[in-house]
């Protein structure tokens, strides 16, 4: 019963911090690329990976009961993502990861063992089905990112760990 709660504590707090949806056309547009490499603006990770080059980014999400800080990395392909996370709906802080790899997305946190695996969400959004809302952050949900380029890149960092076991969410 205990981790039945947490396991929807978890979900009811990622779809509170899930960004606002701003989907437009059947391509997301071309992120603002300075000088010397680095991205700046409300951009979405499917506008950052059509550049098709390693970055690492950074964001801050703050609403009324909950503040997430993240942190992405992408090959241009696949995404990994760390996010600590506050939030009224629990006692303590956490961590919640983020692996969007082949076109399925895996989703997990600090505090189990157990972790969630779907089809990549588009939105992250409230209106958005379960397993979207499952994801803190939709490909297509506009973030507000500072990134630049991600001059050591590794892709083991894209393999999902192996002492999570992921539950497929269908």
């Amino acid at each position: 019963m205990k981790k039945q709660m947490v396991s929807w504590l978890i979900i009811v707090a990622l779809v509170a911090l899930g960004v606002l949806v701003y989907t437009y056309g059947s391509r997301p547009e071309m992120p603002q690329v300075g000088i010397d490499g680095k991205i700046n603006g409300n951009y979405s990770i499917a506008s950052i990976q059509r550049l098709g080059k390693p970055y690492v980014c950074n964001f801050e999400k703050k609403d009324g009961t909950s503040q997430v800080v993240g942190v992405i990395h992408t090959d241009g392909k696949s995404v990994y993502g760390e996010f600590r996370i506050k939030t009224d709906l629990a006692e303590k802080q956490f961590n919640s990861f983020l692996i969007l790899k082949d076109d399925e997305s895996y989703v997990w946190t600090s505090l189990q063992n157990v972790g969630y695996k779907t089809s990549i969400a588009q939105s992250a959004s409230q209106n958005a089905s379960p397993q979207e809302q499952a994801q803190i952050v939709g490909t297509w949900d506009k973030i507000n990112y500072k990134c630049e380029p991600w001059l050591d890149s590794d892709n083991s960092i894209f393999e999902t760990p192996t002492w999570i076991t992921f539950v497929n969410l269908k």
